[in-house]
């Protein structure tokens, strides 16, 4: 959202950036060129349906303000209500796996209902898009692929947490059992190396649970748990290999910037990075689920450095085959059908 919303108001158009929590701080700056609004929505399981009209109002009220031309939604129930009772055109970009609605039977009947109004229903692939032709043909769904970034060109000073001397797996994300840091964290009990440290960045609610399962496995004192990190490229440029054990993705913003960076990438199969990795070429995929299997292709990567250098060669290919102006000119065409 930062980067899409510096993007459309750098080309002149008037930006409004309408978050709905605000017991957390932004992590990224947004440039004063966009407008900043906030109002804090309660969970809905904590003030139930009276509660959810109470909801739906605050959120109507706020849009009211903006009086927007146009609406991208990264959200789903009350934002799209609120748009449909305004009349606001509105675009939803579904950033996860179409296929996995983590919503209750009767939240997908009413999120559905206001799909088929939404001006169009933005995916993450080629893969999501054909699904919703055949069941929600009515959403008038069209891929939009994330943007990989072009790292900033400077020289980056290696992070305090990397000790010196030793070669880095890292992983990046929240601590969650989407994430599958669990998976990795026996993945990496299988493969470590004298030489080699396994880094987590991230916090979430399992933080505590995946560190005792480090101690458990006996591969703690190979292991660091990073706190999130504003200067996250620096991790990626001292790093030497990737690896994303998820259940499940989007469009993964990490791995896009790891490879951006020229770091190869080992991943399972899932929705995601098996568009943005090139098995073979700049990273190696691997079967969901199949723990031994990645263990294998994880020490193949580690132990082969000329590899290490030719995949990182060819995975920084991903700015220009994901491109931030690409992203940016799709959702401002996007906003002008909608207009």
């Amino acid at each position: 959202m930062t980067y899409l919303c510096a993007g459309l108001a750098a080309r002149g158009h008037q930006v409004t950036l309408l978050t709905l929590d605000t017991s957390i701080p932004d992590f990224y700056t947004l440039p004063s060129s966009v407008h900043r609004e906030r109002i804090h929505l309660p969970p809905f399981k904590s003030v139930g349906v009276l509660g959810g009209f109470l909801r739906l109002w605050q959120m109507t009220r706020a849009l009211y303000r903006t009086k927007p031309e146009a609406a991208i939604s990264f959200m789903t129930v009350n934002v799209l209500a609120s748009c449909f009772l305004l009349r606001i055109p509105y675009i939803y970009a579904d950033h996860l796996d179409v296929r996995q609605v983590p919503f209750s039977r009767k939240w997908q009947i009413l999120r559905n209902f206001l799909l088929r109004f939404a001006s169009t229903v933005t995916v993450l692939s080629e893969r999501d898009l054909h699904f919703l032709q055949v069941h929600h043909p009515r959403w008038h769904a069209q891929v939009v692929y994330n943007p990989a970034l072009v790292p900033p060109p400077q020289e980056y000073v290696r992070p305090a947490f990397m000790q010196a001397g030793k070669k880095y797996v890292i992983a990046v994300g929240r601590l969650v059992e989407q994430k599958g840091f669990d998976r990795l964290l026996r993945i990496w009990q299988k493969t470590r190396c004298e030489d080699w440290r396994l880094a987590i960045i991230g916090g979430g609610k399992d933080e505590q649970a995946l560190k005792a399962q480090a101690a458990q496995l006996g591969i703690a004192d190979s292991v660091d748990f990073v706190p999130p990190q504003k200067e996250v490229f620096s991790a990626y440029a001292h790093a030497q290999i990737f690896a994303m054990t998820s259940r499940a993705e989007g469009f993964p913003l990490v791995l896009l910037e790891a490879m951006a960076l020229g770091v190869p990438a080992v991943s399972f199969n899932c929705t995601g990075p098996d568009v943005i990795i090139r098995h073979g070429m700049d990273g190696l995929l691997v079967p969901q689920d199949d723990e031994e299997t990645f263990a294998r292709a994880l020490s193949s990567l580690m132990e082969d450095e000329v590899k290490r250098q030719a995949f990182g060669a060819r995975a920084r290919e991903v700015t220009t085959r994901f491109s931030l102006s690409d992203y940016i000119d799709a959702y401002e065409q996007l906003c002008q059908k909608a207009v």
